[in-house]
């Protein structure tokens, strides 16, 4: 199990950060076709153990309806869209206990191309 430190150091020595801060960060995941997603990742407490969210903003409240959102919800093999003010988000959260730091990628991975999915089908454009 390794520790909010050690994921750090890690994504600092693998990636170019966007922002760096004690409990979270960020990084840009550029695509070949000249798109990109903003991902940020942040530590947090609950249940008594520490956890990861990985989230990506996908589009505005305006562009997708709350239904569509929901039915979306339920087709996700893991992650969910959550609403944050008026930006719908892409998330995905994992405990620290069960996360090898290799397996650190699978969520990045997962949430970059779900979120630029999503922004796609439903965002005036690559703006996330």
């Amino acid at each position: 199990m390794p520790t909010w430190g050690e994921i750090q150091e890690y994504v600092r020595s693998k990636y170019k950060l966007a922002k760096d801060e004690p409990e979270w960060f960020s990084l840009v995941w550029a695509y070949q076709n000249d798109r990109s997603q903003l991902i940020r990742c942040k530590h947090f407490k609950a249940f008594d153990q520490d956890w990861i969210e990985f989230a990506s903003a996908c589009c505005k409240e305006n562009e997708m309806s709350p239904l569509v959102a929901l039915k979306k919800n339920n087709d996700f093999a893991v992650g969910f869209i959550a609403l944050d003010g008026d930006i719908y988000v892409f998330k995905y959260t994992v405990p620290l206990t069960n996360l090898d730091i290799d397996e650190f990628e699978l969520p990045l991975h997962v949430v970059a191309s779900t979120a630029d999915q999503l922004e796609s089908q439903f965002a005036a454009q690559d703006k996330f």
